[in-house]
């Protein structure tokens, strides 16, 4: 497990001409200090990264809920130039911290010397509209407990995210199945379960796929309602 210890001690890359780095721990205070500005209290936080922390993945739980899900905010940063810096609102479901997002990630496109007021801005962006869209998650959530599924219908889309959306790697696709047939919280034949079957088989992704794996079997999920 990642501390934000761990996210202090990564060093961060040093400064040009046409690069600004954003330490992690920046990155991380801005969304806290935001999200107190809007008055949205922290619940749970989760981090997790590649093993020198050149990209971090993390991931606030807030207290705004419906009961059965939490409000969440996700960012991504990285230290090796792969990915720029992202932000999405999503949610949480409670029992299994299986994580939805949907739409598309918001990006700082340029690491330059404004990167800080970018990224301020689009903080501000997505936290204005997380709640929108938590809403429309929760909408797509009731939507998928209704469409039933078997276990031929979980197979035939577990075989089209592998092998035609190429969202699930070969190890993914064992925790799929695994969970299909032995989820501890989601265990009957809709597709609700089979989502939740998918996004707690995407906790094994690398850190910059994370968000994007999400909203691919997000995008994906709801094509089918």
């Amino acid at each position: 497990m990642i501390t934000e210890y761990d996210i202090l001690t990564a060093e961060t890359p040093t400064s040009t001409a046409s690069y600004t780095p954003v330490p992690h721990m920046t990155l991380i205070n801005m969304v806290k200090e935001k999200l107190d500005k809007h008055n949205l209290q922290i619940s749970k936080t989760r981090y997790s990264g590649n093993n020198r922390l050149n990209q971090m993945f993390g991931v606030y739980d807030l207290t705004d809920s419906d009961g059965e899900t939490n409000l969440n905010i996700g960012f991504r940063n990285s230290y090796d130039k792969t990915l720029p810096v992202g932000l999405v609102a999503g949610g949480t479901v409670l029992v299994c911290s299986n994580l939805m997002f949907r739409g598309e990630i918001k990006v700082v496109r340029k690491h330059t010397k404004n990167v800080f007021q970018d990224i301020d801005a689009l903080l501000e962006n997505v936290i204005q509209s997380a709640k929108y869209e938590y809403e429309m998650l929760v909408d797509d959530k009731e939507k998928m407990k209704v469409k039933l599924l078997d276990k031929r219908q979980m197979a035939e889309l577990a075989g089209r995210m592998f092998i035609e959306e190429r969202i699930l790697t070969a190890n993914q696709m064992s925790e799929l199945k695994r969970e299909i047939y032995h989820s501890e919280f989601f265990q009957n034949d809709t597709l609700w379960d089979f989502y939740n079957h998918s996004t707690h088989a995407l906790k094994k992704s690398h850190p910059g796929q994370i968000i994007p794996n999400h909203i691919r079997v997000h995008d994906f999920a709801i094509k089918l309602i």
